[in-house]
């Protein structure tokens, strides 16, 4: 089970100023995206910067306003590289009813099957099709209301989180959209499984991995193995494996010396952040080289954090 958060907000000097878990309460961010602001701050523009932290009660809190200005353009940002919207759209009626290759080309996507992958992997994010209209090879298709697809492409932010736009926070009665390439290489067990409990590409994969950790315990390899089992990016199941552990701490129990370090060391990163020396204290605690330790630690920064 995810811990749950402990948002806290103190006054210091006449500052508020908040941890981590307001941050993420704020905005909906996961533990690696929130770490990862603060990871490249030094990149960011000096006016819009996410704040330094500052130690609390010995814990890690950051300026409340500087962390609101920071947000406020970092969601510009995002915005700014929504695609843009053919002219077109806005010069129609709403009434109108265009077909899912018109939609597509209107709203800027690659192509029709953007729209499909929506539909199915985020049903109730893009507009319901209004019915059918003859294609160019004479095969009916999919047609959609301008009027809807003009109230979607307002709604466009830029915050989306997977590939079907799924928002920060509890998605109801949808499932959770991930990268497009887990769901094609998850096709056919999808499909074989049709049938049965309905599974999205991301519910199946991290099923697949709880079942390769309760069956051989996790080890900092496990995502490059998945990946090479069922296909699709390391980078995918490195965030798949990393769910499942959260998920399912109970299987997290590692049957390798190297992923018991490695699990030790993820959970002294949640205790106490990423601190300098991790490795050495480490190694004082639970003996062995900080060297060794080192590893362990790299391993668990890439389970919370995918991007490093």
């Amino acid at each position: 089970m995810t811990k749950a958060l402990n948002p806290q907000r103190r006054l210091v000097g006449g500052r508020a100023v908040v941890n981590r878990d307001w941050i993420r309460e704020l905005t909906g961010a996961s533990v690696g995206t929130a770490a990862r602001w603060y990871k490249v701050r030094d990149e960011q523009p000096k006016e819009h910067r996410h704040p330094e932290k500052e130690r609390v009660d010995g814990k890690d809190f950051y300026d409340e306003q500087q962390f609101r200005d920071f947000y406020t353009w970092f969601q510009e940002q995002k915005s700014s590289k929504v695609l843009k919207a053919d002219p077109e759209l806005y010069e129609l009626a709403p009434e109108t009813v265009v077909s899912i290759n018109k939609a597509a080309e209107l709203l800027g996507f690659a192509g029709a099957s953007t729209i499909r992958k929506y539909q199915q992997a985020n049903p109730g994010y893009f507009p319901d099709s209004v019915g059918e209209v003859e294609g160019p090879t004479g095969r009916m298709i999919q047609a959609f209301r301008v009027g809807d697809l003009q109230d979607f492409d307002r709604g466009r932010t830029g915050e989306k989180l997977g590939k079907a736009g799924r928002r920060p926070g509890p998605q109801p009665e949808a499932p959770v959209g991930r990268p497009s390439a887990l769901e094609e290489v998850l096709a056919a067990e999808l499909s074989a499984r049709a049938g049965g409990e309905p599974l999205t590409a991301t519910q199946l994969a991290e099923r697949f991995a709880a079942e390769a950790i309760d069956r051989d315990g996790y080890r900092p390899g496990l995502a490059a193995e998945l990946s090479v089992q069922y296909g699709g990016p390391k980078r995918s199941w490195e965030w798949v494996v990393r769910n499942a552990l959260e998920h399912r701490p109970a299987a997290a129990q590692p049957r390798t010396e190297a992923g018991r370090r490695a699990a030790v060391a993820l959970a002294a990163l949640r205790e106490r952040g990423d601190v300098r020396g991790l490795a050495a204290s480490l190694a004082r605690e639970h003996g062995g080289s900080p060297d060794v330790w080192s590893r362990a630690v790299n391993a668990a920064r890439r389970l919370t954090d995918p991007a490093t």
